[in-house]
C-alpha cells in the first residue's frame, strides 16, 4: 500500500453548466493511494451525465483498500455523494470511511485516526443511489476530503472505483482551515435512491 498518484485543478465547467451543484469542478489537488500504476485520481471526479463511463476508473493494488484525497480551491460544503464500482460488481467499494481535515491522512495512520461519517455502500451500477453525509455541520465549509474503501462485495482483493459524485455548494472564499471537531455517525440507513438526477434537485 502507499503508492499514490495525484494531479491538478479544476476550474468550472462550461461544457456542463447544470452541474454546477457538482463539487468536483472546485478539486484543487486529487490523490489516490494503493491503486494500479498509472491511475489519476481525477477521472472519476466528473459531471454527472458522465457517471457511467469506466473509462480512467481506479483499481486498487495488492489488496482491497482504496484511499482517495481531495483538496478544493476554496471551502465547500458536501451534502450527499454518489459511488459507482467499475466492472464486476464483486469488486464494487462495499464501505466508506470520510474524513474531513486531513490531508495528510495515510494506511499508516489510519487505525488512529477517527471518521467523520461511515457507512455501507449499496451496488450502484445504474448510478442512481446517494448517500446523505451526517452530521450535516461537519461538512460545512471544508477544504479536504478523504474517503477511504475498505472493503468491497465480493470480500476480495481487488476494489474497483468508477465515479465518486459530490454534490453541494461552494464559497469563493480563500481556503482556510476549519479547526472543529465532530462525532463519528455510523448512518446505516442514509443511502435513498435517486428518482431524478441530481441536477434536477435542491440541496
Amino acid at each position: 500500500m502507499g503508492k499514490g498518484a495525484g494531479t491538478g485543478a479544476h476550474s468550472h465547467d462550461d461544457e456542463y453548466p447544470d452541474d454546477n451543484w457538482n463539487l468536483y469542478q472546485h478539486v484543487e489537488r486529487a490523490e489516490v493511494l494503493n491503486a494500479a500504476a498509472g491511475s489519476d485520481a481525477t477521472k472519476v471526479l466528473r459531471p454527472f451525465v458522465r457517471r457511467l463511463e469506466t473509462e480512467g476508473s481506479l483499481v486498487s493494488d495488492g489488496d482491497e483498500e482504496l484511499l482517495v484525497k481531495l483538496t478544493f480551491l476554496s471551502p465547500v460544503s458536501l451534502r450527499r455523494l454518489m459511488v459507482i464500482g467499475s466492472g464486476d460488481p464483486d469488486t464494487h467499494p462495499a464501505r466508506v470511511k470520510v474524513y474531513v481535515g486531513k490531508e495528510d491522512l495515510s494506511f499508516q495512520s489510519l487505525e488512529d485516526t477517527r471518521p467523520n461519517f461511515e457507512t455501507a455502500l449499496p451496488l450502484n451500477q445504474p448510478g442512481e443511489a446517494f448517500v446523505h453525509v451526517h452530521p450535516p455541520g461537519a461538512f460545512t465549509n471544508v477544504t479536504s476530503l478523504a474517503f477511504f474503501f475498505p472493503a468491497n462485495h465480493g470480500n476480495g482483493d481487488e476494489t474497483s472505483l468508477q465515479y465518486l459524485g459530490l454534490q453541494g455548494d461552494h464559497s469563493h472564499d480563500k481556503r482556510e482551515a476549519v479547526d472543529a471537531t465532530y462525532e463519528l455517525v455510523c448512518q446505516h440507513s442514509s443511502v435513498d435512491v435517486a428518482a431524478e438526477t441530481w441536477g434536477a434537485m435542491g440541496l
